[in-house]
């Protein structure tokens, strides 16, 4: 193969990459915008836009993600999260638990899903994720100690 060849080759392989990365795929991963409304199909743009507060714009993006993407545990427990944190708890529930059915060892969802339990008076559900989260990740992770600290009363974040 000549020099010239090859860099045509290179050229067409390049543009049919590119081609494939932002075809389907792409926006079946849930990384690219398909909507005409610029809403954010970007998993770490909706992620800002929950430390920001914006619960409802996060819930929109969330569902056009989640229906995309059914299957995926992060963004079924970012919008529980999100549902929780503007008084859906009955949303938030059912989301939680659709994301611990896809993957029973989220420590995102168990923690979570144990502070809506604390949230609705239902300790000790809580404390069985916490039981939970020991299981998965013993009691140095992140999730474990929120939630125990949640259980004890010394957050008030949830």
């Amino acid at each position: 193969m000549n020099k010239q060849t090859f860099v045509q080759f290179a050229r067409i392989a390049t543009v049919a990459g590119a081609v494939c990365l932002y075809s389907s795929s792409g926006f079946a991963a849930g990384f690219f915008s398909s909507s005409s409304d610029d809403t954010p199909t970007d998993l770490p743009k909706v992620v800002k836009m929950i430390d920001a507060g914006k619960y409802s714009d996060a819930i929109d993006s969330l569902k056009k993600m989640n229906k995309a993407d059914p299957e995926n545990a992060d963004v079924l427990n970012y919008l529980a999260y999100s549902q929780r944190k503007s008084g859906d708890m009955k949303s938030a529930e059912a989301n939680y638990e659709k994301a611990l059915e896809i993957n029973p060892d989220h420590r995102g969802a168990l923690e979570y899903q144990g502070e809506l339990y604390i949230q609705t008076g239902r300790v000790d559900m809580a404390k069985e994720n916490l039981a939970r989260l020991k299981e998965v990740c013993g009691t140095d992770c992140e999730q474990y100690k929120d939630l125990s600290n949640a259980l004890d009363g010394k957050s008030s974040s949830w």
